[in-house]
């Protein structure tokens, strides 16, 4: 005799399996910039050489982040996106000032009615040496804040009404029923063993409710291409097998992350390749590209669609793109003419142009590989594989892991939450789990969750009268 059994859950896993939440019948919006970077005006006292030698020597455009956040603000209140996620490094150097403009400023944003989350980078808090008001000839310290301050300052935008982990900046958020938003504080570099385990347990309580996370972090989580680390010795987060792990153990699987000022998509599977993590790393807003995201999530919280836009001008300034390029090449030929290789500029900077704008391998990255002096090679062979890995969109190069991603236009299916179907028992055992239903019942017309119409030999979960079912026939 075939026996039907309903599967009783909770409202939001029917939800989430029919795609029509009460909640988020509709899709989210996540706009995520991040490296802002942003000075606060007052600190530029006075223009004059001790300013100008600062802007000489770096490849940000400091000087434009005033005009580049105000335009990322007015931008966002144009799109009205449901959330807005800054992964680290908000300010120039953890200036007081500077965060205290930027509260205010996104404080535009949530008075909208945008949900907005932010976390530290190594730039947001401590004694940082460049921390410095600019005055004619003359530079002086000015004042950082603390992670108390931090939070304080930031409490609009992820601290307040979240649940906070009592060891760092870290909380668990809840913008949407059924989205749960993890910002991990790295500014240190490091998650500390008690942070790591609050994480995993914050991501494990939602996946065992059948919710969805989204975690934001300021370093990478891993390397994006080999030798990334040789390049730049502070690159990604400290202890990154061990914490990519255990985020995947826990449920994590897509993070969003800066730090690097560049647009790249990296992937990274556990140790028996029976799940992955994405790292989704988005170049500063005040470095060439300038790039943002708009992430878009199903109604139903089971898809994920990541695009990529550019910051092509700002008020006053329609060539900023160019002058973020320009800049970029100034600071890359100033640090090889002074190692004595100026010959390999051009390469470097066209290396650094293709990885800053992602999907370097659709701009036949790899051929720029043959422009580059053999002797080069000879003398850093591991070049080589760095060059190789980079230019040709791979992480984990040459390794069992490799793997390559579209850097601007991601679109990636959720984990969706693990549906147990009970073992079949008497009703007198178990009468809150499950029912039997009736002979009339089963001549009903049946569909797969698709909507389509299946026969009466299909088994497994089906749709019939309304209702979501479990077919079990003998």
């Amino acid at each position: 005799m075939k026996k039907l059994f309903i599967l009783k859950r909770s409202v939001w896993t029917l939800l989430i399996i029919l795609g029509c939440s009460s909640t988020a019948a509709r899709n989210i919006s996540i706009f995520v910039a991040t490296d802002l970077h942003v000075m606060g005006p007052e600190l530029l006292v006075n223009e004059g050489s001790a300013w100008d030698d600062y802007i000489n020597s770096s490849h940000k455009l400091e000087d434009y982040s005033v005009g580049l956040f105000q335009n990322m603000i007015d931008s966002i209140l144009l799109q009205m996106p449901d959330i807005v996620m800054i992964p680290g490094d908000i300010s120039k150097d953890g200036e007081k000032l500077s965060h205290e403009y930027i509260a205010h400023e996104l404080s535009r944003l949530t008075d909208a009615g945008i949900k907005v989350f932010v976390v530290p980078g190594n730039h947001d808090i401590g004694n940082i040496e460049n921390a410095q008001y600019f005055d004619g000839s003359k530079r002086y310290k000015a004042e950082n804040i603390t992670e108390d301050e931090f939070a304080e300052m930031y409490s609009s935008f992820g601290y307040e009404g979240s649940v906070r982990d009592e060891n760092s900046l870290s909380y668990a958020a809840e913008p949407f029923d059924g989205l749960v938003i993890i910002g991990i504080d790295s500014h240190s570099r490091k998650i500390g063993k008690k942070t790591l385990d609050w994480i995993c347990e914050q991501a494990s309580n939602a996946r065992e409710q059948d919710k969805q996370i989204v975690a934001m972090v300021h370093h990478p989580i891993m390397e994006h291409f080999n030798g990334q680390i040789e390049m730049k010795s502070d690159a990604i987060i400290k202890d990154d097998e061990n914490v990519r792990s255990r985020f995947m153990e826990a449920g994590i699987h897509t993070v969003f992350t800066g730090h690097f000022h560049t647009t790249d998509v990296a992937m990274a599977y556990n140790e028996n390749h029976t799940d992955s993590i994405f790292d989704i790393t988005t170049g500063s807003m005040i470095s060439y590209p300038m790039h943002h995201r708009w992430v878009t999530l199903s109604e139903n919280l089971s898809r994920m669609e990541i695009n990529t836009f550019v910051t092509d001008s700002i008020e006053g300034h329609p060539e900023i793109v160019d002058v973020a390029k320009k800049r970029i090449e100034k600071n890359i030929n100033a640090k090889l003419e002074s190692k004595g290789v100026s010959f390999m500029s051009s390469v470097a900077c066209q290396a650094t142009f293709l990885h800053c704008e992602g999907n370097e391998n659709e701009a036949d990255g790899v051929s720029l590989i043959d422009s580059i002096p053999f002797l080069a090679f000879i003398f850093y062979p591991e070049g080589w594989v760095i060059m190789n890995s980079m230019l040709d969109d791979y992480s984990f190069y040459g390794e069992e892991n490799q793997n390559r991603a579209n850097d601007l236009k991601l679109d990636v299916k959720l984990r969706e939450a693990e549906i147990k179907v009970e073992e079949e028992v008497e009703e007198e055992e178990a009468p809150d789990s499950i029912r039997e239903i009736s002979a009339d019942q089963e001549d009903e017309l049946s569909y797969n969750l698709n909507g389509q119409p299946i026969d009466e030999r299909t088994n497994g979960l089906i749709i019939q009268g309304g209702k979501i079912m479990i077919r079990k026939n003998p």
